[in-house]
């Protein structure tokens, strides 16, 4: 069942389209260029100006006389600053906020879908009101070849690097993929992989965005284990909680322990200098301020070591699906124009792909036009076992002799079977 509202137009605009609700509305209130409806399923906002709904927000009451009325009072003011919905115990008051302030505090509670959404709409209906619009079409064009970035562009590379720390590795690359280089360079990752990027790093941009996920991103295995650990904090099955709740116990006792034994021990030196200091005015006054700051540095207690322990063969395994989602993601973007740091990024995914061990993309990215660090590349290679396509390496970067020496000590049946078998055609030939 759809149920359809009709609006009167605003003061000299053309007459709205209707609203369209799967549900009868309990309330209905508009104030300036918005309308909300209020339903069982929550709060709907729409534009007023094109009907469309811009926002849900999940809202929930238990009211003996909305109920029975099916109906809740709502009220706007007059001028468009607010509208308020109110039950018997509560008053909800809704006042327009800016977009790019809403996504960024869906960010912050990490209500992903709801952000994105919020991001895509606005950006699409921005593009539809664009269509005909000559000088906005001019001014993107000119924010584009001036490398300005817009309000979604950063909303997008922040979801995409708070994703990713939520080991959703896939998806937040994905969101990476689709911005301009002047937003994000694929080399931003190479802070994942110290061990591997040492000598690139110092040259890696530092984009900070909204700030939320730091200034880089921490090493791999050392993101996994920070979010296991944090899953299992936030973990809501009652075992988990009956372990959180024991884990905070013993904090609280081992920093009263802390506290008392620090109190104790300044009163004691207190009570020391105390008798051993002359009684001037201005040694007691020096011994005050000791005395105080001794009390004070009882408030500081130690940070106790997690006792959250990963399973090794989970954190492995995130590892390793991080790492397949980046090769995949770089070997896609390697062939993209304006890529910095192109030889980081082949020697980097010439790594991760050994890492997996798919050989074929191995062999493939070594054969072709590539601009991996040739040292770093064999060593690579060597350490892998992939002789065959260090061989190919070689090859590629016009070393032959090298190349055969290299296959004939990886592979060196083979080499000894063809070198017989191209001796007896020879012998047959002549």
């Amino acid at each position: 069942m759809v149920m359809v509202v009709s609006l009167p137009p605003l003061k000299g605009a053309a007459v709205c389209e209707p609203l369209q609700l799967s549900m009868t509305p309990l309330a209905l209130a508009a104030a300036g260029l918005f309308v909300v409806a209020l339903c069982d399923d929550g709060v709907h906002v729409f534009d007023r100006t094109n009907s469309r709904e811009v926002q849900h927000i999940d809202y929930s009451h238990d009211d003996a006389y909305v109920r029975l009325t099916q109906r809740l009072p709502a009220a706007g003011d007059a001028g468009g600053s607010c509208i308020c919905l109110a039950t018997s115990s509560q008053v909800l008051r809704l006042e327009p906020i800016a977009i790019e302030q809403q996504v960024r505090e869906l960010l912050k509670r990490k209500q992903f879908d709801q952000a994105l959404d919020l991001i895509h709409n606005t950006q699409q209906a921005a593009q539809a009101s664009d269509l005909g619009d000559a000088t906005a079409i001019a001014a993107d064009a000119a924010d584009a070849a001036g490398g300005r970035a817009q309000w979604h562009h950063i909303a997008l590379a922040q979801a995409g690097l708070l994703l990713l720390l939520e080991c959703e590795f896939e998806r937040g690359l994905q969101l990476l993929q689709d911005l301009p280089p002047f937003v994000w360079q694929p080399c931003q990752l190479f802070s994942m992989f110290p061990d591997i990027m040492a000598g690139w790093l110092p040259r890696v941009p530092v984009r900070s965005y909204w700030g939320l996920h730091g200034q880089q991103l921490p090493p791999l295995a050392e993101l996994v284990i920070d979010t296991l650990e944090l899953r299992a904090a936030t973990a809501t099955t009652p075992r988990q909680q009956r372990w959180r709740q024991g884990q905070q116990s013993k904090l609280q006792l081992q920093q009263e322990h802390e506290q008392s034994v620090t109190y104790i021990t300044a009163s004691k030196q207190q009570m020391a200098n105390y008798n051993s200091t002359a009684s001037s005015p201005d040694s007691r006054q020096q011994q005050h301020g000791k005395s105080s700051s001794s009390r004070g540095s009882a408030t500081s207690f130690r940070a106790l070591p997690s006792s959250y322990d990963a399973d090794p063969s989970v954190v492995e395994a995130l590892v390793q699906q991080g790492k397949t989602a980046v090769a995949a993601y770089l070997s896609a973007v390697r062939v993209q124009p304006s890529m910095s740091m192109l030889d980081g990024i082949d020697t980097l995914l010439l790594s991760l792909l050994c890492d997996v061990g798919d050989a074929a993309a191995v062999e493939l990215l070594v054969e072709g036009p590539n601009a991996a660090a040739a040292a770093a590349a064999a060593a690579t290679l060597r350490a892998a076992g992939r002789w065959h396509a260090l061989a190919l390496l070689l090859m590629n970067n016009r070393q032959p002799q090298r190349a055969l020496d290299t296959w004939k000590v990886g592979q060196p049946m083979v080499v000894a079977c063809t070198i017989r078998f191209l001796r007896l055609a020879l012998g047959v030939m002549s």
